[in-house]
């Protein structure tokens, strides 16, 4: 006898297939508020290395004076001079001794001064620049002789009695001290030299200037021929005051 399959129950029926969206956002005052926290933090990126090496300015090199002369070797040139000096000397003047002159080296010795070698001619620019401040030329280079001759190396003399030094320039007579104070007048005019009064006359206290930039001076006022001029730097030069004429 045959027996009955049991039933099966029908299915559901199927939804319809929509395209799966995001759940909307809750809203209202009893909506959580959730704030978004970054999962990782972005590492930095190094920059990129330039396809050429940047080019460094160079350092700033500050320049540097002149050296000055090597002392060893103007010793030794000075020592050369002498001693071909002293050889030359003994040749021409065998029988003459140390004793008989006036050697700088000899210790003993005292009342050396101390002066330009250009003297010679400074002395007769001063007596050719010297008709620029008076009527006729005047040699008041002989006062500038004593005075250098009276100097100790500071730049300043003290003439405590007029008419000796005037007398050693050369000046005698009644207006031996009025002759004297007019050639130092003329030296004051032309720049060689400046003077106060003290209690021993009105020209007791002189000081002397350097004469290379004097001569400097006249020359750019055309007081001094350009044949003198060339004369004192030529001479300047080979005693190595060269540099006191430089421009």
């Amino acid at each position: 006898m045959a027996t009955d399959a049991p039933s099966v129950p029908p299915l559901p029926p199927l939804a319809p297939l929509l395209p799966q969206t995001s759940p909307p956002a809750p809203s209202g005052p009893t909506a959580a508020v959730v704030e978004a926290t970054p999962t990782s933090e972005a590492a930095p990126v190094a920059p990129a290395a330039s396809a050429t090496a940047a080019v460094l300015p160079a350092p700033f090199v500050v320049p540097q004076p002149p050296a000055p002369p090597n002392q060893v070797q103007v010793a030794k040139r000075l020592s050369k001079a002498k001693e071909d000096a002293i050889a030359m000397r003994k040749y021409l003047w065998p029988d003459v001794g140390d004793d008989q002159l006036w050697l700088l080296s000899d210790k003993r010795k005292k009342g050396f001064s101390s002066m330009p070698r250009t003297m010679p001619i400074l002395m007769n620019m001063i007596g050719d620049a010297s008709k620029r401040v008076g009527s006729k030329s005047i040699p008041a280079g002989r006062a500038y002789l004593v005075l250098w001759c009276r100097v100790f190396g500071e730049g300043l003399v003290k003439i405590d009695n007029e008419m000796i030094a005037a007398s050693e320039a050369g000046y005698v007579g009644e207006r031996s001290i009025s002759t004297w104070r007019e050639h130092l007048r003329v030296l004051k005019e032309l720049g060689f030299i400046d003077y106060r009064p003290g209690p021993a006359g009105p020209v007791q206290f002189i000081l002397l200037l350097n004469p290379y930039t004097i001569a400097k001076q006249l020359r750019a006022k055309g007081w001094v021929s350009e044949n003198q001029y060339t004369g004192l730097f030529q001479r300047a030069m080979e005693i190595g005051a060269g540099p006191d004429l430089a421009d």
